[in-house]
């Protein structure tokens, strides 16, 4: 599976509340990810969930 792919199927997965499937991918994602594929899925999130970025502290 292409990186790209695997970022699909995690924001489908938080898109849809697929908890089982979350977990799965992101250990996948976990074995191969570098910084630039992590800031590429926090982009996706954002853009495809309508993440808020406001303070979490």
């Amino acid at each position: 599976m292409t990186s790209e792919a695997l970022i699909d199927q995690i924001v489908r997965a938080v898109r849809t509340g697929n908890d089982p499937a979350l977990g799965r991918l992101l250990a996948q994602l976990a074995r191969t990810a570098d910084l630039a594929l992590l800031l590429h899925l926090r982009r996706r999130l954002y853009e495809n969930t309508g993440g808020h970025r406001g303070h979490s502290r």
